[in-house]
């Protein structure tokens, strides 16, 4: 008998544990850090790597619900045109007048990997996100 309520425990706890091993699915806003990234470009034989801006909040914030993402070098926000899954990540992508993007991160453990180009070259990018807290106030100004 408590090999049967074992299992039926077992049976009842494996969609919460699914559910809490994929935390970064998009269902909430994601702050991700970049922590290496590179320029390349065609006339050079190899990327070279991106220097911070010292003093510079490089983070770029995810909200796929809304749509958007928030990248350090621009004012405005990023439209994410399309999101979808593979076997690991969720998967983003978008346009702007001047570049194309595309992410992916990893929904059970949140690292970023980015890649961003224009007509001139292309940015890669590796990080880590995390979910960001909606309930701050900073988010909420964050949010609007």
């Amino acid at each position: 008998m408590n090999k049967v309520r074992l299992l039926l425990l077992s049976i009842t706890l494996l969609p919460l544990t699914a559910a809490a091993a994929e935390e970064f699915n998009g269902t909430s806003p994601m702050l991700c850090e970049p922590l290496r990234g590179h320029d390349c470009l065609p006339t050079e034989t190899a990327c070279k790597p991106l220097k911070p801006e010292p003093g510079k909040d490089l983070n770029m914030r995810f909200d796929v619900q809304k749509m958007i993402v928030r990248a350090p070098y621009r004012n405005d926000t990023l439209p994410i045109q399309s999101f979808g899954y593979n076997s690991k990540s969720l998967v983003m992508q978008g346009t702007s007048l001047d570049l194309v993007w595309s992410a992916a991160i990893n929904r059970t453990t949140g690292q970023l990997t980015i890649a961003i180009a224009d007509r001139e070259g292309a940015y890669v990018v590796f990080g880590q996100c995390r979910l960001e807290r909606t309930d701050t106030p900073a988010a909420k100004q964050q949010s609007r």
